[in-house]
């Protein structure tokens, strides 16, 4: 009876301790240029703590998000690259397509989590959900980053490029490492550098807002 009863009171901890959810997801871009369709893709690993009420975790906080690779870079026109940018990629496929995870409501966070993992479709994402993009008119100069629109790719590139799609899919492949230095050569060695020195503190313009872990996370 005392064993009982202490597996009773041990139980209440153990629902509130933390959950570990880890995948890998790949985000693949395809474009659309005047040379022919061209596509980039890129892995990275997703690790999920989820804590009911914040047992674990400092103060409230419910989830903690952590993130190993490198955002797609596709070459749109010679010498020029469009790149996606870190976002909440943990809650991209779900928050993308909640139909396919068989209607678990969006309140549920650790039972979407858990399922993420198992999602065996491919999916496509749209509006508010695709990721943002930005392209360098030098990539050896960070200073010259801009936003791009992903409906509207050629204001940034010219006429004859058009996005056709940004998909994402659970997969066994290893995250994508190394890459991405070897086309942007500002990115720092720590994720919060910034990717320009000279920083308005006051009203950073888009490019001094930039920092090494919008590209690469390890």
């Amino acid at each position: 009876m005392k064993r009982l009863l202490l597996i009773l009171a041990l139980l209440p901890l153990a629902a509130c301790g933390p959950q570990e959810y880890t995948w890998n997801q790949r985000m693949t871009v395809t474009v659309e240029t005047p040379d022919g369709i061209v596509t980039g893709s890129s892995v990275i690993e997703v690790n999920a703590t989820y804590c009911p009420g914040g047992c674990g975790l400092a103060g409230d906080i419910e989830v903690s998000y952590g993130h190993r690779g490198e955002v797609v870079a596709v070459e749109i026109l010679p010498g020029q690259w469009l790149f996606t940018l870190f976002g909440r990629e943990a809650e991209r496929m779900y928050r993308a397509s909640p139909a396919q995870f068989g209607g678990i409501p969006l309140h549920d966070r650790g039972a979407w989590l858990a399922a993420t993992p198992r999602q065996a479709q491919t999916i496509e994402l749209t509006g508010a959900r695709l990721p943002r993009l930005v392209m360098f008119g030098d990539v050896n100069d960070p200073r010259s980053a801009v936003e791009v629109d992903p409906n509207d790719l050629a204001a940034t590139f010219g006429e004859g490029v058009r996005l056709i799609e940004v998909t994402l899919e659970i997969t066994q492949a290893p995250p994508a490492v190394g890459s991405i230095r070897s086309i942007l050569p500002s990115l720092g060695e720590f994720p919060e550098n910034r990717l320009v020195d000279q920083v308005d503190p006051f009203n950073p313009s888009f490019p001094q807002s930039l920092e090494t872990g919008f590209f690469i996370r390890r």
